[in-house]
């Protein structure tokens, strides 16, 4: 069914000569997905959690209209909109891209849940367009983020951002010409550039989430819990909640805890992360120390 979604997000709607009917074809598909997945009628964004956004943002918004999505307040509606229209490309680092939710007005104080969950799909939007990014067969993304308080209201922020890729390693250290850095261990290592290692390790990994976004080819989402290098690496740096993409739309949570420095000496936490830093130009004590 998503892969009839992409199919219909094919429709040009810049030609002014495109007919009612193809927006129709927008619709009914859309309908189809709503009729699987039924969650999505009173719950739109999960939507963003099914369909990449790319795709979503060929829809015109008659077709989500008519779909029989059902916006159950007017804050409910701008959030939708909000999500629907990012774009990291030219966003970077701003506070919509980190998933950094709106500011509520008087008005907004009934929809706290929906905040919270509109913060989270934001998190994987940003993760899949890092995933993106990647120019290895497996394309995951992953932001790491924390709480964060901002004039009283509970907001997100993001520390770290990472994508798959591949990092040429130095021959005078080792047998292989390369290693596959992992989104989860980029992340960590970019977090610890931007904030320090003892402020990661200290303040940051232990109240921190991880998003990782895996995606199944340019149109919807697969399943990505750490693998068995990333697993003991995260719960090695103080970070053991993962919040992971699924094929069905579901975002599942993972706890790993307890963390466990004494995994820093596993070589499948030492060599990654090593890589990791050698490629950021940073040294990590922990793993020295190991």
């Amino acid at each position: 069914i998503v892969g009839l979604v992409r199919g219909c997000a094919l429709v040009d709607n810049d030609n002014v000569d495109a007919s009612n009917n193809d927006h129709e074809l927008q619709a009914r598909a859309l309908s189809c997905l709503l009729q699987a997945m039924p969650q999505i009628s009173s719950n739109p964004h999960e939507i963003f959690s099914v369909v990449q956004l790319p795709i979503l943002q060929k829809f015109t918004w008659n077709a989500f209209i008519n779909s029989g999505i059902n916006f159950s307040s007017p804050h409910m509606e701008a959030t939708f909109r909000s999500l629907l229209s990012l774009d990291f490309d030219e966003m970077c680092t701003s506070s919509v891209s980190s998933g950094e939710k709106r500011k509520r007005t008087s008005e907004d104080t009934t929809e706290s849940s929906n905040d919270v969950q509109s913060s989270t799909i934001a998190h994987l939007l940003e993760a899949a367009h890092l995933a993106r990014k990647g120019a290895v067969r497996a394309q995951h993304g992953a932001v790491i983020y924390i709480p964060s308080d901002t004039n009283g209201e509970t907001q997100t922020k993001v520390i770290g951002r990472g994508w798959n890729h591949d990092f040429l390693l130095d021959r005078s250290k080792s047998k292989k010409n390369k290693i596959v850095l992992h989104s989860e261990a980029h992340a960590v290592v970019d977090a610890m550039s931007n904030h320090g290692e003892d402020e990661c390790f200290e303040k940051l990994f232990p109240r921190a989430t991880i998003m990782i976004v895996e995606l199944e080819s340019d149109y919807a989402y697969e399943t990505c819990h750490p693998c068995p290098k990333c697993d003991p690496l995260l719960r090695a740096v103080g970070i053991t909640t993962v919040l992971h993409t699924t094929p069905f739309g579901r975002i599942e949570e993972l706890d790993l805890s307890p963390a466990n420095a004494d995994l820093f000496s596993n070589e499948n936490v030492s060599i990654p992360l090593s890589a990791a830093c050698d490629e950021q130009k940073i040294k990590c004590k922990k793993l020295q120390q190991a």
